[in-house]
């Protein structure tokens, strides 16, 4: 069945559904293996170089041309196989492009106003154009490159900005399509009642927290995160753990001085479930003593890979308080999972669902991603149809990204798709506003497939706090661990100031007492803002 056929599913009844999930689509395709040639070719570097007259451009040209054209490498001076241009001449600029062997086009763009000669995004809007002239195609994001446009929505309505203002900005100054800029004010409003003050009216401040396990039992061929693979006697899994306590005690007594409450609590990773059932009891025993808890809104645990989870560590989770479990197949196609090296056991997501149910946890996540191995559209509904069925209460939903640090990107270079399209992406929102899942909170990423966004999808009641607030970036969050990174909010300025923390185990292991000194002195500033 062809996807403009599943489309017409969507929109009316059908028994495809059933017979989708009996058979998977990838069970009667035969895997292609690039040859090495092919890897090669998609390798190549090809290189374009940025002449212009406004060198402040570089930045905002090159972001948004890798939107259109991922992979390409930008340079200001030198040989090249293709050529960007601007230039200035009077109340107007000229834009063109040209690559060596191709098309080469030019245009001239009016400035309204001598102001918007001086703004770099009036230069960006007029090199979308170009670029969609060039390309043969728009992008539903239009100019906006950034990972959090719904916090652009968010500063410009407490700056007194009307929704019809907001939407003349985005579509006409953004050229975002009126469908993305509808679903930015929808989430900007939904937002709005999770976000709360980091200071309440009796002066207590709350702050949320992050724990990092950058461990894996193994790695998978999708995943840039800078994790380590856990030694077979776990010697690097012991030593780091039992730093992250230490570094746990001694913020949290900090804390204690300063009389600060936690918000919300995300134990992420990795894969924070390769600890074993005591050593997250300890880990949850040991938060719950060194900081204020009593004020948490939400507790969350990524037990992303099923083949760590046991009844044990769950039932250890219950019983500390955890409300929010992540759940994490990617894809519920065995095929798909062993071509990007994703541990899968027949029935064995299914089986865990069912157990998370049973212990009583108020929420269970369940992360999916479109684009992974050889998948299709249809590939992507058979799993989603598979995971409506265990009737989580977050759905999440990724588009592929290749990024550096990635198995995909080191075999293939960036060789990103254009993806399914967007009668694609409304079918899979419709089918789950069927199901009484809403988005709730949305973010970007670079060179991800169809150039498309992430969105999490909840049942009301059942959105995912920490995930507002960290787009929102209007609180405080600390991070405890390596490759945490914290945000110190001063709300006097609406600024966020970044405390880092080496990403990987053995470095953090090896500074730990640096490191934490210097964590310590940061957080400290928290005493003198108001």
């Amino acid at each position: 069945m062809a996807f403009n056929q599943s489309c017409l599913f969507w929109m009316t009844p059908s028994k495809y559904c059933l017979a989708m999930v009996k058979t998977p689509p990838l069970a009667m395709k035969k895997r292609v293996i690039p040859s090495s040639k092919d890897v090669c070719r998609r390798m190549e570097t090809r290189v374009l170089r940025f002449d212009l007259e406004r060198p402040a451009l570089e930045y905002y040209f090159h972001e948004l041309y890798q939107a259109f054209d991922p992979g390409v490498k930008n340079i200001l001076a030198g040989e090249a196989d293709g050529v960007l241009s601007q230039k200035t001449e009077g109340d107007a600029v000229i834009l063109s492009l040209a690559w060596s062997g191709k098309k080469a086009l030019e245009r001239r763009f009016q400035f309204d106003t001598v102001e918007e000669s001086l703004e770099n995004s009036v230069y960006k809007g007029f090199l979308y154009d170009l670029l969609c002239e060039y390309f043969g195609r728009s992008l539903q994001w239009g100019t906006l490159t950034g990972i959090k446009p719904v916090k652009m929505v968010q500063k410009l309505a407490d700056a007194g900005l009307s929704v019809e203002a907001i939407e003349r900005k985005f579509e006409d100054d953004y050229r975002v399509s009126s469908d993305r800029t509808r679903l930015l004010i929808e989430l900007a409003e939904k937002q709005r009642s999770f976000i709360i003050p980091e200071i309440d009216k009796d002066k207590k401040r709350r702050v949320s927290i992050y724990v990092g396990i950058p461990l894996c039992p193994s790695k998978c061929a999708y995943c840039s995160f800078v994790s380590t693979i856990v030694d077979k006697k776990r010697i690097n899994l012991d030593t780091y753990f039992n730093n992250l306590l230490t570094e746990a005690k001694r913020v949290g007594q900090l804390f204690k001085t300063m009389e600060i409450a936690v918000d919300t609590l995300y134990i992420g990773g990795g894969t924070p479930t390769v600890l074993s059932a005591e050593q997250l009891a300890a880990l949850m025993k040991t938060l719950a003593n060194a900081f204020d808890l009593s004020q948490l809104r939400e507790y969350t645990l990524e037990a992303g890979r099923p083949d760590t989870i046991t009844r044990e560590k769950l039932e250890v989770a219950k019983k500390h308080g955890v409300s929010r479990i992540c759940l994490n197949p990617q894809s519920m196609n065995a095929r798909t999972l062993k071509a990007v090296a994703r541990p899968w056991e027949n029935g064995l997501t299914e089986e865990l669902a069912g157990l998370i149910k049973s212990i009583g946890f108020k929420t269970m996540n369940m992360d999916l991603i479109i684009g992974l191995g050889d998948e299709g559209p249809d590939d992507f509904f058979y799993t989603l149809e598979k995971v409506i069925a265990l009737e989580p209460e977050n759905i999440t939903i990724h588009n592929l990204s290749i990024k550096s640090g990635s198995e995909i990107k080191n075999q293939r270079g960036i060789s990103v798709e254009l993806g399914y399209g967007e009668a694609f992406y409304q079918a899979v929102k419709k089918r789950l506003h069927d199901q009484s899942y809403d988005p709730y909170y949305l973010y970007r990423l670079k060179y991800t497939r169809g150039n498309s966004e992430n969105i999490g999808y909840a049942k009301p009641g059942h959105e995912g706090i920490y995930n507002i607030m960290m787009m929102a970036e209007r609180q405080t969050t600390i991070g405890i661990g390596a490759g945490s990174t914290g945000n110190i909010y001063d709300p006097a300025n609406d600024s966020i100031q970044k405390v880092f923390t080496v990403k990987d185990v053995k470095t953090y292991n090896e500074r730990f007492e640096e490191l934490i000194e210097k964590k310590l002195t940061a957080y400290a500033l928290l005493k003198n803002r108001a």
